[in-house]
């Protein structure tokens, strides 16, 4: 059980790079008004060009692949909650990262992700 859960914690870490990579990319690009389909095109062809988002989508792909060694090995009703680790590493990625601010509501969210997980963990 510890080989799956540092699998899925692992898949769960390049995925999260993955959204961190794709945020920061998508802010240095400014505000687009998405009301047209002629900015929504512009807007995905500014993202395209930049290569953080590359990097973003290949630690994804990473992700995917080591997420599905860990379906391959574990039960899914173990290994889906355990990936519900990915919003505390983003919650946490994103106040490192992206100066995001971690309230009280974000908070307790947090602390109920991780009661979750662990009575899932230990049943």
């Amino acid at each position: 059980m510890i080989k799956i859960i540092l699998l899925v914690l692992l898949s769960e870490l390049f995925m999260a790079v993955g959204h961190i990579l794709f945020k920061k990319t998508t802010n240095a690009l400014g505000i687009f008004n998405l009301r047209r389909l002629q900015t929504h095109i512009l807007f995905l062809k500014e993202v395209l060009m930049r290569p953080m988002i590359w990097v973003g989508f290949m630690s994804m792909a990473v992700g995917l692949v080591i997420w599905l060694v860990a379906l391959a090995q574990g039960d899914l009703s173990l290994v889906f909650p355990i990936g519900s680790l990915q919003y505390i590493l983003i919650l946490f990625s994103a106040h490192i990262f992206l100066n995001e601010k971690i309230d009280k509501m974000k908070s307790l969210g947090t602390l109920l992700v991780v009661l979750g997980i662990t009575l899932i963990a230990v049943s």
